[in-house]
């Protein structure tokens, strides 16, 4: 009797913890969601908190830039989302990293070029104290 209770108790704690990865992931997939809706309306703060000092992202042309450089970027006019959309949405978390990859469909410009289109991306995180933030990101636009 022992040995079953042992086993249920295992079976319910590998649920729980299934569970809690579970929400874990849901809540990276909301972040990604706000951080989409801060870049439509121009939220640096949210940018800005969203991102770790030191996170770099990285575009299909090998093109880097850093945190200072996107917020940078926002603020003055230089990069604007004015849509977008994400979708097929895929988040795994493994400990303290988290990695989301998705799409967007977007309405944007870089230094006044059209940039709008579809975009696939990858987003990686890391929990520091219970508060999520991106250390990198890789975006490449996706060719119709």
């Amino acid at each position: 009797m022992k040995f079953v209770n042992f086993m249920m108790a295992a079976a319910m704690a590998l649920a729980g913890a299934a569970l809690a990865a579970g929400s874990t992931e849901q809540t990276l997939v909301d972040l990604e969601a706000a951080w989409s809706k801060a870049f439509t309306e121009k939220d640096t703060a949210f940018i800005s908190n969203v991102l770790a000092d030191d996170w770099n992202g990285q575009d299909e042309s090998g093109m880097r830039i850093g945190k200072a450089d996107l917020i940078d970027a926002v603020n003055t006019g230089k990069m604007t989302i004015t849509t977008m959309t994400i979708h097929d949405v895929h988040a795994r978390v493994i400990g303290n990293i988290g990695v989301v990859q998705g799409m967007d469909d977007e309405t944007s410009s870089m230094n006044g070029k059209d940039t709008s289109g579809t975009y696939s991306w990858t987003d990686v995180f890391e929990n520091h104290g219970g508060h999520w933030q991106a250390i990198a990101s890789q975006v490449t636009k996706v060719e119709k």
